[in-house]
């Protein structure tokens, strides 16, 4: 065989080389990705779950509670129509709230968890930007459901709102905050 023929096989030989090297490379980048993909789908999925299990019991947290601060709201206007009623809450130590809300302001709280950790990570670039639009507003909502809840807690222990010559005031400030509550729960059940 002669030199040239050789120089040729070498050439065809270190080129097919090359060239399969380059496929492999070009494979194993294709694979990579492809499996980066397939895990971020999946991690976007059990974060998806999640987020939909603490909006579900976070649902039913406002499903409880929303009627009853409803109804919190109509007690409150009764005694406030009766200066019996309104005297009946005057006690040694104050004003007597719990008469008006039998079983407390809230016995469950909102969760934000999930919401908190899936917020703060990366994956979120790749979530449908209206859904995680429309996940954001309920949290956010749920927020100011939260802080209404404070000021109404707050409220009860507020020296002034202790006040028995404050009382018709204070009946009327907690009223507004309730009714404020109520509102943004309604708003928070129609997010979720």
């Amino acid at each position: 065989m002669n030199r040239s023929s050789r120089t040729k096989k070498a050439t065809v030989r270190y080129a097919l080389e090359a060239a399969l090297i380059v496929f492999s490379v070009l494979l194993a980048l294709f694979l990579d990705s492809e499996l980066e993909t397939r895990k971020d789908a999946r991690v976007i999925g059990e974060l998806t779950g999640h987020i939909e299990d603490e909006m579900r019991r976070n649902l039913a947290v406002v499903d409880e509670w929303l009627p009853y601060h409803d109804e919190v709201v109509a007690e409150i206007d009764r005694y406030l129509g009766s200066e019996s009623m309104l005297q009946s809450l005057l006690t040694d130590n104050g004003i007597d709230y719990g008469r008006l809300m039998a079983r407390g302001l809230i016995q469950d709280f909102y969760s934000d968890s999930s919401w908190q950790l899936v917020s703060r990570s990366e994956i979120t670039s790749q979530v449908d930007f209206n859904a995680l639009y429309a996940v954001s507003q309920a949290y956010l909502s749920q927020q100011n459901v939260n802080k209404t809840l404070v000021r109404c807690s707050d409220l009860f222990f507020d020296r002034d709102t202790q006040d028995p010559d404050q009382l018709v005031v204070s009946l009327r400030m907690l009223r507004s905050l309730l009714q404020e509550l109520v509102g943004q729960q309604t708003v928070l059940q129609s997010q979720y």
